[in-house]
């Protein structure tokens, strides 16, 4: 999902937005959508108020990852200089 920071359609402010399953023709930023009357009535939200926490298991592999990743550039950067 790739969200663009756009003018939203209801309150004209400049958030990312994504497009209101209800109106399709509406892109809508997250403080809209929240505050919208008809989210009652809505199947497939844009956006989402419930906040998920990052466990302890999830944050040790984004950071083994990104240690990862900067050896691999290091790597490529001495081989680059050797060839």
């Amino acid at each position: 999902m790739t969200f663009y920071w756009q003018r939203c359609g209801i309150c004209g402010k400049y958030y990312p937005i994504d497009k209101c399953f209800l109106h399709p023709e509406i892109s809508v930023c997250a403080y809209c959508c929240l505050f919208c009357a008809e989210r009652n009535h809505c199947t497939k939200p844009a956006w989402y108020s419930a906040v998920k926490p990052v466990t302890k298991e999830e944050k040790e592999r984004r950071e083994r990852e990104a240690a990862e990743e900067k050896i691999q550039k290091v790597l490529e950067e001495l081989l680059g200089k050797l060839g």
